[in-house]
């Protein structure tokens, strides 16, 4: 049974209805599988870039059947995760026959993944399958041990009960369907004429909250004969249903069976919010880059645990969001999050901001459907602040029945006011006589941030090269840092002239504001 389909009037109400698909994906690719009450269709598309004649199949599966041609050659006809074969047998027909377990099912294997579910055994393994001349199948099992012996003829009556679904989340039943094969024509038209009709069908459901079913379960409600009833079994995760068919003859079945239901809206969640380092702007990947900011690697958020291979019983497609770009860019600060709904819905987000003093919360953008958003914080005054996430239902949701959830962020920090160079000077020695040595200049400065630390300070001579220096105590982490330096000018010989040098120097705060200054000075020169 399956899979949940979404109708036009109602996005959030979906059906269990077969054909059914199921997409299995792992590392060794993505298997598709389509069922049906009569049947399961097949498909294996991977991610291998050179066509071989045999692709192994993901190790989540527990059976897989395969015909082999004359020369070899494998061809899958059919494939479960959930029944295990233990024995093998052709019917009267000429289909392949399958024994398993532990459900104790007899499928009939049409090919390429189709097959019909014949009979169930009250043992859980079918262990041995014969046939005799006259078209009759004995089944072997175990657990208990039995020997049961299967048509060629059909019984006019009989019970379908189908597996447990689970509809994953609480959920409201509402409408059942069902469709059979066309009328029978010919002698079987007779047949049914003679006999009133066609066969009586009567379907029958329950609810409950555990996988198996048993006495915590509803009791069954039906009988449903037409198709379009409304079900009144109770709202639960986990539903079963049951078929009776009467006055039934070969070829008479059922090809689907559909049943509508709504699950109870839960709120998102939002998992983890990550703040970038200050000066990062993210941007989604349809933004172009100049090239002219840098890119840098942004932290990314936790995502929930998922296992290594995922399994989905829906035709949807699956969303896959491309992880943003992170560029340098002064003054911006970036925030990205994860968050993820149990209803599959559509959420957007809200980004709320408030001072670490302040009580309100400011409304910062809002209607975002991507996960990370970036601000210009020239803006904001400097200090500190804390963001609050809230993430929405509300696009697929009626107003009424819309949740939301929140989540705030850690401190984080302001500052787009540089540091101030102060008491900058550059003392030069006396003017020599005859032929002097080196020169020798001596610099000092400070540089005082209004409430950061000084990151780093550097100067600069005659627009030469960036020199590092460091402070007086050897370690910049104070809001004022002090620094002296000597700088060596180089003799040119006798009788020289004074010579004039501009020296520059520079301080970096952590979010790499900078202030500047620069002096000139002269250096004296030597008398004949």
């Amino acid at each position: 049974m399956a899979p949940f389909t979404s109708p036009p009037s109602a996005k959030k109400q979906r059906t269990i209805s077969t054909p059914s698909t199921t997409i299995v994906t792992s590392p060794q690719g993505t298997t598709t599988f389509t069922s049906s009450a009569g049947g399961v269709t097949g498909t294996v598309s991977g991610q291998l870039q050179q066509t071989t004649p045999f692709v192994a199949f993901p190790p989540i599966l527990s059976s897989s059947i395969y015909r082999l041609s004359p020369d070899g050659a494998p061809d899958e006809l059919w494939s479960s995760r959930d029944d295990v074969v233990y024995s093998l047998g052709f019917a009267s027909d000429g289909r392949v026959l399958a024994g398993t377990g532990n459900n104790g099912a007899l499928l009939a294997i049409d090919g390429h993944g189709v097959f019909a579910q014949l009979a169930k055994a009250g043992s859980a393994q079918i262990t041995g399958i014969a046939r005799n001349a006259a078209g009759k199948v004995f089944l072997c099992t175990a657990n208990p041990g039995k020997v049961f012996s299967v048509g060629p003829e059909y019984e006019p009556e009989g019970t379908f009960e189908s597996r447990s679904f689970d509809a994953q989340l609480f959920s409201q039943w509402g409408r059942l369907d069902w469709w059979g094969p066309p009328p029978a024509t010919g002698a079987s038209a007779k047949s049914a004429a003679a006999s009133g009709g066609g066969p009586r069908l009567e379907f029958f459901v329950r609810s409950g909250n555990t996988e198996d079913p048993g006495k915590e379960w509803s009791r069954w409600f039906g009988p449903y004969s037409k198709p379009g009833n409304a079900v009144e079994a109770p709202s639960a995760r986990f539903l079963q249903w049951k078929a009776v068919m009467h006055d039934g003859r070969p070829g008479d079945g059922i090809n689907w069976v559909s049943l509508a239901y709504l699950p109870r809206n839960v709120a998102p969640v939002v998992d983890a919010v990550v703040l970038e380092e200050p000066g990062v702007r993210a941007q989604g990947n349809t933004v172009i880059s100049t090239g002219q900011a840098p890119s840098v690697v942004l932290k990314m958020p936790p995502t929930p645990n998922t296992p290594g291979v995922f399994v989905a019983q829906t035709i949807a497609p699956q969303k896959f969001e491309q992880p943003p770009q992170g560029f340098r860019e002064k003054g911006y600060q970036s925030v990205l999050w994860s968050a993820h709904d149990d209803n599959d819905d559509d959420l957007h987000y809200s980004v709320y901001y408030r001072g670490e003093n302040e009580h309100e919360w400011k409304l910062l953008k809002d209607k975002l459907d991507q996960k990370f958003y970036s601000w210009d914080t020239t803006a904001l005054p400097d200090g500190a602040y804390y963001l609050k996430i809230v993430a929405s239902d509300a696009p697929s949701n009626p107003p009424a029945v819309a949740l939301k959830a929140e989540r705030e962020s850690e401190r984080f920090e302001v500052d787009n006011t540089p540091p101030v160079i102060e008491k900058l000077s550059a003392d030069a020695g006396n003017r020599c006589t005859g032929v002097c040595s080196d020169a020798t200049v001596v610099l000092r400065f400070t540089a005082r941030d209004a409430s950061r630390s000084i990151d780093r300070a550097q100067y600069s001579v005659d627009g030469g090269d960036w020199i590092l220096i460091a402070p007086a105590n050897g370690i910049s982490d104070a809001p004022e840092e002090h620094y002296q330096v000597s700088l060596t000018f180089p003799s040119t010989g006798p009788a020289t002239s004074d010579r004039e040098h501009t020296i520059a120097v520079r301080a970096y705060d952590r979010f790499e504001n900078v202030g500047s200054a620069k002096t000139t000075i002269i250096v004296p020169g030597s008398k004949p």
